[in-house]
Parts: structure tokens; C-alpha cells; sequence
């Protein structure tokens, strides 16, 4: 009987790091976590500021979480795929001002991820996200001092900042195995 118990933790602790949850407070969205970007977990976190301000001076590879266009983009399709739906936590789809840093209710561009593949902000990929149908990601350039918060942009933009969830420990997870090995050799 104890093997089937190990099996089952095993299985639930591997399909508990894939589903994504949702950062909400007071109703308003303010990022996930373990969202699946090309089969990595991030944790993501929208905020808002100068691009200068948020990645460190803007001017380095190392100062953005994506070093590549297709990346940003895949970061940003993963916000439309499985973040900024309709839930039973809020309409997030329906409603983008319920979004941290958009104030319209109408559309935002939701987690600017800028990259850079020559050591300077080449652009940045957003989830263009729109009351009515029609989402999308959009490939902006942005200056280095492009402020979400800023007098008019603080209305339709801000920014993600991307964590990578660790993996879960391949000892624990082996250890567990080896556990119900002995279990089961010991009946």
C-alpha cells in the first residue's frame, strides 16, 4: 500500500507545479506564478516605471529576463494563453483595467518584456490585451526612459519582470522512489 501512496505524492507534486496560479489582490491582478513559457516556469510580476528603473539601466543583456525577440514573444503569448483569461477570480480578459498598471477598461498592453539581442533594448513584446475580441502580442520599441507610469502611458502599460521557478528536487524526487522500494521489499 505504501508504494501506491509514493506513486500518488509523486504525481501530485509534479502536476501541482504545472498549473498556473493567480497573484490577486483586492481583486486586481498583479501576476502568477508558474506560468509555462516554451516548457519553463516563471513566476511573473507586472510593475510599474521606467524601463531604466525596473532592468537595472536597460543598457545590458543581462539586465532583461529574455536575451531573444522569440522568447519575449513566447513570454508574452504565455500572459494571453493562460494569465489574462475570465476566471473565477476576476475577468481578466473581459476587463484589462482589473490588471495592475492599466487604467482603461478597454485595453492594456500587459507585461512589457523587453530583450536585447546586441546589448541594447531592441524592443519589447507586450500582451496586447482588448475588451472586445482581438488579443494579441505587439512588438514595441520603447526608449530606455519609456515610463508605464508616465503622464498618458500609465493608463495602457506595464511592465513584467520574469522569475524562474526552480525545479522541483530531483533527490526528493528520487528519494521518494526509494522509499517505497523498501517498503515494498520489506513486506
Amino acid at each position: 500500500m505504501l508504494p501506491l501512496r509514493t506513486l500518488l505524492a509523486c504525481l501530485l507534486l509534479s502536476s501541482a507545479a504545472e498549473a498556473v496560479s493567480l497573484n490577486v489582490s483586492g481583486g486586481q491582478l498583479l501576476g502568477a506564478f508558474d506560468v509555462d513559457v516554451n516548457g519553463t516556469l516563471y513566476d511573473v510580476v507586472f510593475v510599474e516605471g521606467t524601463c531604466i528603473d525596473v532592468f537595472t539601466g536597460c543598457d545590458e543583456t543581462s539586465d532583461f529576463d529574455f536575451a531573444t525577440s522569440a522568447d519575449a514573444q513566447s513570454a508574452a503569448q504565455a500572459l494571453l494563453d493562460q494569465v489574462l483569461l475570465d476566471g473565477a477570480q476576476g475577468t481578466f480578459d473581459s476587463d484589462p483595467e482589473l490588471t495592475f498598471g492599466c487604467l482603461l477598461s478597454n485595453e492594456c498592453y500587459v507585461g512589457f518584456t523587453p530583450y536585447s539581442e546586441s546589448g541594447t533594448v531592441v524592443a519589447a513584446w507586450a500582451a496586447y490585451n482588448v475588451e472586445a475580441a482581438g488579443d494579441e502580442t505587439q512588438e514595441l520599441v520603447l526608449p530606455k526612459t519609456f515610463d508605464t507610469g508616465g503622464p498618458g502611458n500609465g493608463d495602457i502599460a506595464v511592465y513584467a519582470i520574469w522569475t524562474v521557478v526552480p525545479e522541483p528536487s530531483t533527490a526528493l524526487l528520487l528519494g521518494l522512489g526509494l522509499v517505497g522500494l523498501a517498503a515494498r521489499r520489506g513486506r
